[in-house]
C-alpha cells in the first residue's frame, strides 16, 4: 500500500516522488538524445520529450 512522505511533518503524495525520479532519470535520457542528434528523426521534439519522460514515469509507477 503506498503512503505518504513525511518531510518534515509535511505529507506529499508518492507520485511527487514518482515525478522526481523520473525527472532524473529522464535528464540523462535526454542528454544522450541530444549528444546523438535524435532531433533529425522526431517531427516534435517536446512532444517526443514529454512522451518519453511519461514512459519513464509509467515504467517507474509499474515497479512500486
Amino acid at each position: 500500500m503506498l503512503k505518504e512522505i513525511n518531510l518534515e511533518g509535511i505529507f506529499i503524495a508518492p507520485f511527487a516522488g514518482y515525478l522526481f525520479v523520473a525527472l532524473l532519470i529522464f535528464i540523462p535520457v535526454r542528454i544522450l538524445f541530444d549528444r546523438y542528434a535524435i532531433q533529425r528523426w522526431v517531427w516534435h521534439r517536446p512532444l517526443f520529450d514529454i512522451s518519453v519522460f511519461i514512459i519513464i514515469l509509467s515504467l517507474i509507477g509499474l515497479m512500486f
